[in-house]
């Protein structure tokens, strides 16, 4: 199937799917706006919002927002932090390991789930050269079936437990929806600017 063919079967349904949350369709040649308007965005979407939205759809996946909730295998709060993770993480975080009671405290648990997330990315990054699929895949990976998984799986998806890959599939689909809801406001603001 040819690509356009493919983009022409599938607008209807994006459409469907992006309407509703409120993102206009955007021409991709918009006759209304001068030329200039389209170089830069009053607030342009960098790597920082990116990591944002996947620790956002981290926490949806995982707790659904409940930062009371406790995991089948005692995992807790809003990115369900398993205790060995907690403590190793608050250690190198604040220098000693804080109780496991805390990770119910929203801010914290996020900010120790948003630290664990870049600690995996620099155990990924340290076998780049491995990786047979993207970075955010294999970092949704590690998340959910840990790092030690996803190097016995070789940096494979199609390795890895079907759980994982379901996990890896709505995560992504969650942080995918996050970001086109960054670049509706963008053009939103765009529009209003003018």
């Amino acid at each position: 199937m040819s690509p356009l063919r493919t983009i022409h079967t599938w607008a209807p349904v994006l459409l469907a799917v992006l309407l509703p949350l409120g993102c206009r369709a955007v021409r991709s040649t918009p006759d209304d706006l001068p030329p200039s308007a389209l170089t830069v965005p009053p607030e342009p979407i960098d790597a920082g919002h990116v990591a944002q939205r996947l620790v956002d759809a981290v926490i949806q996946i995982e707790s659904g927002g409940d930062p009371a909730k406790v995991g089948r295998h005692g995992e807790r709060g809003l990115m369900q932090i398993k205790a060995g993770t907690w403590r190793d993480m608050t250690a190198k975080l604040f220098g000693s390991p804080l109780p496991f009671d805390r990770a119910f405290e929203p801010e914290l648990n996020r900010r120790v789930g948003t630290a664990y997330l870049a600690h995996l990315q620099a155990v990924l990054l340290a076998r780049r050269s491995d990786w047979q699929t993207d970075e955010r895949t294999l970092l949704l990976a590690a998340y959910n079936a840990g790092p030690g998984r996803v190097r016995s799986g070789r940096y494979s998806l199609a390795r890895m437990p079907r759980s994982t890959r379901d996990y890896v599939a709505r995560a992504s689909a969650l942080h995918d929806v996050y970001l086109d809801d960054i670049a509706c406001a963008v053009r939103a603001r765009l529009r209003a600017a003018l």
